[in-house]
């Protein structure tokens, strides 16, 4: 196992975290002159994509304008969205690739001789233990380009088949679901029925923590009458203030708790395909009929 080759603090001093970095001139530097351009694009921290604009000088990246004409966020960014812009010229960030020293310290070395260390080593492994003993594993930030160039990557130049992405255990698991309940692999109503909504059950998510801008479309629901109840562990009760009900989950509990919630969005869904699908009400009513507790 590799050790670290200094004490933490001086790894710590030399590579990061700078948690309290100030921009250098300060924080007012940006707005001293106006950006040579405003680059609409997206947040890169959560899946909710919130609309940004960049403000762009001598090709930096030097600041940030609120996009009030887009339709999610409507100007609206959490702390991680009013700091991305910090990243290209963040102190923490390599511009080089680092590699072990004789003495165990690290170097920068340059790109070609980093990528043919890497090369050969995964060869060296491959040789040793088989093609599929090198896996591949993706994100969920990854453009549709990326993700294809990846597995190209991975079944074609390495030859292996293993390759994943952190979304195997949430949003593949969500697509399939959707898709059996409402023909679409992703959420058949756009956010903006949220603050519609009378009732609205969030299970297993701390809603502030990790979707921010949408805690303000629960904040809206629950100023137009709606209710809110929240079935996570203690945290989640900071998605939202003035929660209806909040039950704190257990560890291991959630096979007898689910079934039951799932139970009252079944018999929704039969009166929701019933009035305005016309289609057939027994599959969703038997479904929730088959749902038991021991």
């Amino acid at each position: 196992m590799a050790k670290a080759p200094q004490h933490p603090e001086t790894l710590i001093g030399r590579y990061g975290p700078n948690p309290n970095y100030t921009p250098s001139g300060g924080w007012q530097k940006g707005s001293e002159a106006p950006p040579d351009q405003l680059v609409k694009t997206h947040c890169c921290f959560c899946g909710q994509q919130c609309g940004i604009q960049l403000k762009v000088r001598d090709n930096r990246v030097v600041g940030f304008e609120p996009w009030d004409e887009f339709p999610f966020n409507q100007g609206k960014l959490c702390p991680k969205g009013v700091k991305r812009y910090m990243q290209n010229e963040h102190p923490d960030r390599l511009l080089a690739p680092l590699m072990r020293a004789p003495n165990g310290d690290f170097r920068e070395a340059k790109w070609d001789e980093a990528l043919d260390f890497t090369a050969q080593s995964l060869r060296a492994i491959q040789e040793m233990h088989g093609k599929d003993a090198v896996a591949i594993y993706g994100g969920a930030s990854l453009t549709s380009e990326k993700s294809y160039l990846l597995g190209k990557f991975a079944r074609v130049a390495l030859g292996t088949r293993h390759i994943d992405y952190n979304g195997r255990l949430c949003m593949v698991s969500a697509g399939t679901a959707y898709k059996l309940a409402f023909g679409v692999d992703r959420s058949p109503n756009p956010w903006s029925d949220i603050p519609k909504a009378q009732v609205v059950l969030v299970t297993g998510a701390n809603v502030a923590e990790c979707a921010p801008i949408t805690t303000d479309y629960l904040w809206r629901m629950r100023d137009h009458g709606g209710k809110l109840i929240v079935i996570t562990d203690a945290a989640g009760a900071v998605a939202c203030a003035d929660i209806a009900k909040h039950i704190i989950m257990i560890p291991a509990c959630d096979p007898f708790i689910a079934p039951l919630v799932y139970s009252v969005p079944i018999q929704l869904l039969t009166y929701f395909t019933a009035v305005h699908k016309g289609t057939d009400v027994d599959q969703p009513r038997n479904l929730a009929k088959s749902v038991t507790v021991e």
